[in-house]
C-alpha cells in the first residue's frame, strides 16, 4: 500500500507499507508527474520503514519499473530514502548510481528531520557509513559490475544477490566483472550467496563468465579454485588490467565512478 502527498515547496511525500504491487508503482508515477508539472522540479521523501515481506530482487524489479517510466528526471532534485533495514539502503545506493542525476540519499527512521531538511536543500551531512560495494552500469543488459571501495557487509552482499537474482530472471547467462580497489577480507564466492556451497553453485550456474580485477594473490587463487569446480569461466586480472578485463568480456563501463 502507497500513500502519496504533495507538500509545499514541490516536495512529494510518499509512505509504503506492506509489499508493493504494480497498481502502487503506477500510482506514484501519475502523481509524481503531476507534481512535476505543477512545480517544474520536485523532491521526494520516500519512508519505507513500514515496508515489509518483500524480496530484494522484487523490490529491484520494482524500482526499475518504477525509473523506466518516470520522464525528464532532470526535474527531480533529490530524493530522500527512510528506511530501518541495511540492505535496502545499499540496494537503493547502488540502483541510484544508474541514475545519478538525482541526489539519493537514505536516513535511519529516527532521522526523518534531517530526511525532509535534506529534500527541501538543506546542506544534509551524508551518513558515515556506506556501502563497501558501488555498482558500475555497463553497455550490456546481461552484464553486471561491481567496484569494492571498502568493507563488504552482510548488507552489501544481500542487496547485490537481489541485483544477481533479477537478472538471472531475464537473461538465461549473464557475465559479472569485480573491481578491487579496496581489499578488506573479499571473498568472490560472498555474491553468490550467503548459505551452502550447493546454492552458491545453483547462482554460479547462471554466470557465463566472472572476472576479477585487483586484490591480493590469494584472490586469484580462490578464483581459481572456484573456476575448477563451477560451471562458470573465472579469469583474474591484476588491478592495472581493467581494460583488458572489460575486453575479455566484450563490455564497458557506461560511468566513470
Amino acid at each position: 500500500m502507497i500513500e502519496v502527498e504533495t507538500l509545499p515547496g514541490g516536495i512529494v511525500s510518499i509512505d509504503v507499507t506492506g509489499k508493493l504491487d504494480k497498481a502502487d508503482i503506477e500510482h506514484v508515477i501519475t502523481e509524481l508527474e503531476a507534481a512535476r508539472e505543477a512545480h517544474g522540479k520536485i523532491s521526494v521523501i520516500v519512508d519505507l520503514t513500514g515496508f515489509a515481506g518483500m524480496t530484494a530482487e522484487a523490490l529491484i524489479a520494482d524500482l526499475r519499473y518504477g525509473f523506466s517510466h518516470l520522464s525528464e528526471l532532470d526535474h527531480y532534485e533529490r530524493i530522500a530514502v527512510l528506511t530501518g533495514h541495511d540492505w535496502i539502503e545499499t540496494l537503493v545506493r547502488l540502483e541510484g548510481r544508474v541514475f545519478r542525476r538525482v541526489d539519493i540519499r537514505c536516513f535511519k527512521p529516527e532521522e526523518r528531520q534531517r530526511a525532509r531538511a535534506f529534500a527541501n536543500g538543506m546542506d544534509v551531512a551524508p551518513a558515515e557509513t556506506t556501502p563497501g560495494i558501488v555498482r558500475v552500469p555497463t553497455d550490456r543488459g546481461n552484464m553486471l559490475a561491481f567496484r569494492i571501495t571498502d568493507t563488504v557487509r552482510a548488507a552489501d552482499a544481500k542487496a547485490v544477490m537481489g541485483f544477481l537474482n533479477d537478472t538471472y530472471a531475464r537473461h538465461d547467462k549473464i557475465d559479472l566483472i569485480v573491481i578491487i580497489d579496496e581489499f578488506e577480507g573479499f571473498d568472490p564466492a560472498i555474491l553468490f550467496d550467503t548459505g551452502t556451497w550447493s546454492s552458491k553453485a545453483k547462482s554460479l550456474s547462471h554466470v557465463g563468465r566472472y572476472a576479477i580485477v585487483g586484490g591480493p594473490g590469494h584472490v586469484r587463487n580462490t578464483a581459481s579454485f572456484l573456476g575448477a569446480f563451477m560451471p562458470v569461466e573465472i579469469k583474474a586480472f591484476a588491478r592495472d588490467e581493467e581494460d583488458e578485463a572489460w575486453a575479455w568480456l566484450n563490455a564497458g563501463p557506461l560511468l566513470e565512478v
